[in-house]
């Protein structure tokens, strides 16, 4: 059955791994810096998760995303959580999608956005879809569990 609950859901990681798919290829495997000092375009194959932890670890990683993407949708299905939190959830499940094709295609997640003033990470926009997501997610779940009391 479509729901406006199944189409928020299915839009938001729809338009997220369209993204990130498309921003791989528009990037072109090249370094660029956008803004000196900034911000640059470079890539790298992270083999693990966040901040390369669990590095060598693909076939697990690949297994576990696609697991938490499946339970994910069966939680989805069976709470009745806000807006908010659906969105949420999209994002996260269209950044863990595109991560994992990343994984079947090249043995390891690409990341490409360097903000360099930082020093210490390059993500893609999957990740950043991911991490927005959960905290979407997480006030989404904070706030329709407000309106229950």
């Amino acid at each position: 059955m479509i729901t406006m609950k199944n189409v928020r859901v299915y839009a938001a990681a729809g338009v997220v791994l369209a993204l990130d798919r498309l921003s791989k290829v528009l990037w072109g495997f090249e370094q660029r810096t956008l803004i000196p000092g900034v911000l640059e375009l470079h890539g790298m194959q992270n083999g693990g998760v966040a901040f390369g932890a669990l590095n060598g670890s693909g076939l697990w990683l690949s297994l576990g995303g696609l697991a938490l993407c499946i339970a994910l949708l069966i939680w989805l299905h069976r709470t009745d959580c806000g807006k908010l939190c659906q969105y949420g959830a999209g994002l996260m499940m269209g950044g863990g999608l595109s991560n994992l094709i990343d994984r079947l295609l090249y043995g390891a997640v690409i990341d490409f956005i360097d903000p360099v003033f930082l020093h210490w990470f390059v993500f893609n926009i999957a990740d950043a879809a991911v991490v927005c997501g959960a905290v979407m997610a997480g006030i989404g779940l904070i706030l329709s569990g407000e309106e229950h009391k």
